[in-house]
């Protein structure tokens, strides 16, 4: 009952101090935003735009700033303090875990049911992430050809973010609309490929960056690119079908502890009370927990080379 009281407190203190730094961060964002605008001379409604586009997207916090890019990532555009409850609503859950299925199966509840949402969230997301690079070579030539125009790169991609399908017109979107709000497009770029884990977007913003400091031909760059994209989808495609069936298998070894456990705590909730009890069965408990969390990141970490490569 004290341990349980203990950690019920030190959540709170992690949730408070979380809404804390966050709150301070939102209010030096406002401050640089009012700043800079003061000084080019910029309106209120573009001070109130633009702060608004501060605040969602940029998050001093890593715990929260790693969650929103994960929610980000999956098409769901949360703004930060909508991520912040939900992380409030979790640590009020390990409290009632607790009160009705006691502290090591309530603790444990928890623990997979938050790793089995983050492994949905991560599936969702390479998922995604899978459909924007299939779609990047078609862009890119809708681009090129806006650029052949005589257009800007600006103008180009917004153009070509019209035509697009989805979720490459819903990403492409975001950034012109940054881009108008005032900020550089190679650091839109460079903001977007980082959160979605897009290196040909880096390269792209790289171009960009390059074209307008140095000049040259941003078109012939953006044809390589198309290359080298294709190429790289061809052979990780052959890859996924060499792996299909071990990817498989780890993905069942994945699994069945976890629901293996889930029914157990299901048909008889005093099974794992009474291991708890004692010394012994506290060492056993732990250690399947921890090298079970180990086993799920080393599978993970061998299906996402895969994908990776």
């Amino acid at each position: 009952m004290i341990l349980g009281l203990s950690l019920s407190v030190a959540v709170l203190l992690v949730v408070v101090a979380v809404v804390l730094m966050l709150r301070a961060s939102e209010r030096e964002l406002q401050e640089d935003v009012n700043l800079r605008l003061r000084v080019i001379g910029g309106n209120e409604d573009a001070a109130v735009a633009l702060a608004k586009l501060s605040a969602e997207r940029k998050v001093s916090n890593a715990v929260l700033r790693w969650l929103c890019h994960l929610i980000w990532r999956t098409g769901v555009e949360l703004p930060p303090r909508i991520v912040l409850r939900l992380l409030i609503g979790l640590a009020a859950l390990l409290p009632l875990a607790w009160l009705f299925a006691g502290g090591f199966a309530g603790t444990a509840l928890v623990l997979f049911g938050i790793v089995i949402g983050w492994f949905v969230l991560v599936r969702r997301a390479a998922a995604r992430r899978r459909q924007i690079i299939q779609q990047f070579p078609g862009f890119l030539e809708s681009t090129i050809r806006v650029l052949a125009a005589g257009n800007t790169i600006e103008e180009a991609l917004a153009a070509a973010s019209r035509e697009a399908p989805e979720p490459t017109r819903a990403m492409f979107i975001s950034v012109g609309r940054q881009v108008r709000l005032g900020a550089p497009i190679e650091a839109v770029l460079m903001e977007t490929a980082e959160i979605h884990q897009l290196p040909d977007l880096k390269v792209m913003a790289l171009a960009a960056s390059i074209n307008r400091k140095f000049g040259g031909s941003l078109r012939n760059v953006l044809r390589s690119l198309i290359n080298g994209v294709r190429a790289r989808e061809n052979a990780a495609r052959e890859l996924r079908a060499l792996t299909a069936e071990t990817r498989f298998s780890a993905l069942v070894l994945a699994i069945i502890p976890v629901v293996l456990m889930l029914y157990i705590v299901w048909q008889n909730p005093e099974y794992y009370v009474q291991m708890w009890a004692e010394l012994r069965g506290r060492s056993i408990l732990i250690g399947a927990v921890v090298l079970q969390l180990i086993g799920m990141v080393v599978i993970y970490r061998m299906m996402r080379s895969t994908e990776d490569a």
